[in-house]
């Protein structure tokens, strides 16, 4: 038996509240969190967000178990895969810096694909498919604050490789993220 207890994901919740009443009450999304040395100080958090790669933007869903066979069967034939970040780009609106998958990215868009079908497959808000795999590095407040970091950063080579082995669904409250169920890839 592995450290998941037979069911391919491990749950890590708060005093916030227990798995049969913390979803009616909150939004819910599906990521990759993204665990490298390479991110500090260039990362910044914006809102106590942790490095991630959005899989399934905020939704609202209830019936957790249904979810749970959802995405359990939308990963059931993807293995853990390598993806590697190398570019920067800078949203067309706001002011959002990007650093975007380079290796990987089909096997990205493919898992978005399966997890925003079926029971996920919903107008939200926000549309997955509208950026390309990436990992937003900060958020600023202008167009001069973006392009000024830009500039500091050009010399040094944001360059890495990450092995992604889970993926993990999370409550949200307000910012914040107060639940993880993490499902490991086999």
């Amino acid at each position: 038996m592995d450290n998941t207890g037979g069911f391919g994901y491990l749950e890590e919740t708060t005093r916030w509240g227990f798995e049969s009443s913390w979803a009616r009450k909150m939004k819910q999304a599906i990521n990759i969190p993204i665990k490298s040395s390479k991110l500090n100080g260039i990362y910044k958090p914006y809102a106590g967000v942790k490095p991630h790669i959005t899989l399934v933007y905020p939704f609202e869903y209830s019936d957790q178990k249904k979810l749970k066979e959802h995405i359990k069967k939308s990963i059931s034939k993807i293995k853990p895969f390598k993806i590697s970040f190398e570019d920067l780009k800078k949203s067309k609106r706001e002011y959002y810096l990007y650093l975007l998958v380079k290796k990987g990215k089909p096997i990205i868009v493919n898992l978005q694909r399966k997890l925003n079908s079926g029971l996920l497959d919903f107008p939200k808000k926000i549309n997955v498919f509208e950026w390309p795999p990436h990992i937003t590095l900060r958020i600023f407040k202008n167009k001069k604050e973006i392009n000024d970091y830009i500039q500091k950063i050009k010399d040094k080579r944001i360059k890495f490789e990450f092995n992604v082995n889970k993926i993990q669904l999370v409550g949200l409250k307000g910012n914040k993220i107060i639940k993880r169920i993490k499902f490991n890839l086999k």
